[in-house]
């Protein structure tokens, strides 16, 4: 349950929260009827710009907390960098990520997926979908989902910062639901559902604050034709993407993987015109293994995202 700024009294003198019940709670719709909450704080910590308060269940000590958010304005730093990097966000691999020094990350959404099976099933096998046990299946599978996208875009972040990027190039999937008359598209049974879930907005909402903390900016660029243009030569061929992830160019024999390949060209931003990086033709004396063969991280739910080459055991 959320209360917004209307139905909340803070009395910041007295660290107390007053929450209103709501219309709908009260024995009269216009009845003073409210909860008392008082708080107490860490040494040094001020309660202050109160915008939300949230009342949040915690399955593992089976009680309730009040979550106090509020609004705090930081001093942004200056840039880790110049350089630009580029991320492809998609379904099978969440997102794959490109940078200039000659490196790619590859970040798997198996663990998205296998939730968005798992839970809908769980949640239709209870008596009432309005019930208890399927709102606690709900709420577990949405904190899932979040602590999921806060630790890729940490994780993305942190990578920039070694890497001195000053700016990340994220495609722009606004329309990727609906076609040009506004009407929505239909990827199939498997397609619909993988793409109902698909919350790209939303992790692109995480990733834009967790890098502004960093100096970093985020800006959404056109992800048109970004899928099947060679960044090596810039050869445009639908057919060049041979399989779900291999990318393999008829004009300059170059075959890569095909997320890191779209990563690419939106770190290039091949769409801008104004751009004298946007060309893809990489050319010169710029290798192209890591577009074959970018580093993978894998999600564990205890340690958040590890290298896929070594093995990590987080459980203490």
């Amino acid at each position: 349950m959320t209360w917004k700024q209307n139905g909340i009294r803070h009395d910041t003198k007295n660290n107390r929260v007053r929450l209103s019940k709501g219309a709908n709670h009260k024995e009269h719709p216009r009845a003073r009827e409210y909860i008392l909450v008082e708080y107490e704080t860490r040494p040094g910590v001020t309660v202050e710009n109160l915008q939300q308060v949230r009342a949040v269940y915690d399955q593992q000590n089976e009680r309730w907390e009040l979550h106090l958010v509020c609004n705090d304005e930081i001093e942004t730093p200056d840039a880790p960098g110049n350089e630009t990097a580029g991320i492809d966000l998609g379904i099978s691999n969440f997102a794959a990520v490109a940078y200039s020094t000659e490196d790619a990350d590859l970040y798997p959404g198996n663990r998205l997926k296998q939730d968005g099976y798992y839970f809908p099933k769980e949640i239709a096998k209870c008596d009432d979908s309005g019930g208890e046990q399927a709102t606690r299946l709900h709420a577990k599978w949405s904190e899932r989902c979040t602590h999921f996208f806060h630790a890729l875009a940490k994780h993305i972040v942190e990578r920039c910062v070694e890497k001195g990027v000053g700016r990340i190039n994220v495609g722009d999937l606004a329309g990727v639901r609906e076609d040009e008359n506004g009407e929505s598209k239909n990827w199939g049974k498997h397609g619909n559902l993988d793409l109902h879930e698909w919350a790209f907005d939303r992790f692109t909402n995480i990733l834009e604050y967790k890098a502004k903390v960093e100096g970093i900016e985020v800006v959404e660029v056109s992800e048109r034709d970004t899928s099947k243009t060679c960044c090596i030569c810039g050869t445009e061929d639908e057919s060049q993407r041979v399989e779900r992830g291999l990318y393999a160019c008829k004009s300059c024999d170059a075959a890569f993987n095909a997320d890191v390949n779209g990563a690419e060209n939106i770190r290039l931003d091949i769409n801008d015109e104004s751009n004298s990086e946007s060309s893809p033709s990489l050319g010169g004396d710029r290798s192209t293994g890591w577009l074959a063969q970018p580093a993978v991280h894998l999600y564990d739910l205890s340690c958040g995202f590890q290298p896929q080459t070594e093995v990590v055991d987080c459980k203490p």
